[in-house]
């Protein structure tokens, strides 16, 4: 399984990779796939029982989710949070002064 995981994340990491230096895929697609290879390492890491290879790649991964997040990637997920948010009306409330 441990096998696995590292084939299809290093593989993930080479597609970003490549695709980045050629210029098929923008900032946005390469943070991406490169926060899901990071994390599948820390999947095998933690599997593995391997403490400090799991906090740096959970690092990488936390940084990686960041840029893609500051590169318009969570956009769609903004503005649905903005929506939700747009229901909720707020009330004050005082506390009851009987003693």
């Amino acid at each position: 399984m441990d096998t696995a995981i590292s084939v299809v994340a290093f593989a993930l990491s080479l597609c970003a990779l490549t695709g980045a230096l050629s210029g098929r895929i923008t900032a946005r697609p390469f943070y991406a796939l490169l926060t899901v290879a990071f994390l599948l390492l820390v999947i095998r890491d933690i599997h593995r029982d391997a403490q400090f290879p799991a906090i740096t790649d959970a690092a990488f991964t936390g940084f990686f989710a960041w840029r893609w997040w500051q590169n318009g990637g969570g956009n769609d997920t903004k503005r649905r949070l903005r929506g939700l948010s747009r229901r909720f009306k707020p009330v004050r409330r005082t506390a009851p002064t009987t003693s």
